[in-house]
């Protein structure tokens, strides 16, 4: 007698349809890193630096500003200039506009938009307070300070009207309360060493 085997049944296979591909994993999307300051700077070294690119009485007379007072320096730092307001030492009510560019094109005016004297062939000291006091603070680069510096011993102080008086009339919607442009508070100590 022959022998019989069982046979499994044979499974039902469906036909293969093609199937889409995996979609393929999504791009992460990193998103920019925020914008850092510039780290403070070794002031001594930069400072260094600056008296060779200025006029080294002028920088003296501003170390000397800024180790006599507090200043709080209304400055707005762009890729390509910066601009500030610096009151003056002598006067209350006096105030001085300054600007500084990439180009080296610089200037400084009071609020009457009169030239500031003390620009004779080169930044002033209320140009300089306001570089060195952004650059101890952070807020300006010192080597992008000592680029612009260097850059204006070209150059002729050139007195923009319009955006002197456009920083003057920020400032003063700054100090009305009406415009949010707080400013960076230089303390003495922080260049007695100098």
């Amino acid at each position: 007698m022959a022998k019989q085997t069982a046979k499994a049944p044979k499974k039902k296979t469906t036909p293969k349809t093609p199937t889409a591909a995996a979609p393929a994993p999504a791009a992460t999307v990193t998103a920019p890193a925020p914008a850092t300051k510039p780290k403070p700077a070794n002031i001594g070294e930069f400072l260094a630096k600056l008296a060779r690119a200025t006029d080294p009485a002028k920088l003296d007379k501003a170390t000397a500003m800024l180790r006599a007072e507090r200043f709080k320096l209304f400055a707005k730092v762009a890729d390509d200039h910066l601009v500030g307001i610096v009151k003056s030492q002598s006067s209350p009510d006096l105030v001085y506009s300054c600007r500084l560019a990439s180009d080296g094109s610089y200037a400084c005016c009071t609020q009457n938009l009169n030239i500031c004297g003390g620009l004779r062939g080169s930044p002033c000291k209320h140009l300089l307070v306001l570089v060195v006091g952004l650059a101890k603070a952070g807020e300006l680069d010192p080597a992008t300070a000592h680029d612009w510096t260097q850059a204006s011993r070209t150059k002729k102080a050139v007195l923009d009207k319009d955006a002197m008086a456009a920083t003057f009339l920020q400032y003063k919607g700054a100090e009305a309360g009406e415009v949010d442009w707080r400013p960076t508070e230089t303390i003495p100590e922080d260049f007695y060493a100098m």
